[in-house]
C-alpha cells in the first residue's frame, strides 16, 4: 500500500553510493591492486575498443584504479594506467598526501601535457561529491600540510603557483 509510496524519496536521498562495480570491473580493479600487469594493460587495451569496463570506475571505497596503484606504490602501474588514458582527476592530490614522490613526479608531468591555459587543474575538475579533498586544498597546501620538503620542491620547480 501506501507504506511503500513513502520510502522512495528516501531511497533516493542516499548520496550517491557508487553504482556496483560490473565483473569486468571488480577484475581490473583486483588486478590493479595485484599489481598484475599484464592482465591489466589487456584489460585496458580491451576498454579502449569496447569501452568496458569502464577504466575510471571506482569501488565501494570510492578508489579509483589510479588510487589503488598509488595506494600500492606501483609506479609502473600509475604509468600504465595514465598513458592508458585513465582520468587523473585527484590522483595528484592523493601521491602527495602518501607522500610517493615518483608518482607525484609523474602525475605533474601527466598534467603539464594535458593542461590547457586558462582551464582548471585536474584536482580542480573532480567532482566534488566524490571528492577525497576539500576544494581548497592544492597540491602546495597539502604538500606543506605534509611537511614534504621534496614534493614541495618538486611542485615549485614545475611552476605551481598557490591560488
Amino acid at each position: 500500500g501506501n507504506s511503500l509510496k513513502m520510502e522512495t524519496p528516501e531511497i533516493k536521498q542516499i548520496p550517491n553510493l557508487p553504482k556496483s562495480l560490473s565483473l569486468e570491473e571488480k577484475k581490473y580493479l583486483l588486478a590493479v591492486e595485484r599489481g598484475d600487469m599484464a592482465n591489466v594493460r589487456r584489460i585496458l587495451e580491451r576498454a579502449q575498443h569496447f569501452s568496458i569496463p569502464n577504466i575510471n570506475c571506482v569501488d565501494s571505497l570510492g578508489r579509483s584504479a589510479l588510487t589503488l596503484a598509488i595506494d600500492g606504490e606501483n609506479l609502473e602501474m600509475v604509468e600504465l594506467l595514465v598513458v592508458m588514458g585513465v582520468e587523473t582527476k585527484d590522483a595528484l592530490l592523493h601521491a602527495i598526501n602518501v607522500e610517493f614522490v615518483e608518482a607525484v613526479e609523474l602525475l605533474l608531468e601527466h598534467e603539464e601535457l594535458i593542461h590547457k591555459e586558462g582551464e582548471p587543474y585536474s584536482w580542480q575538475r573532480v567532482d566534488l561529491s566524490t571528492a577525497s579533498f576539500t576544494p581548497d586544498i592544492t597540491p602546495l597546501i597539502l604538500a606543506a600540510h605534509r611537511n614534504n620538503y621534496e614534493i614541495l620542491k618538486l611542485l615549485l620547480d614545475r611552476g605551481a603557483t598557490l591560488p
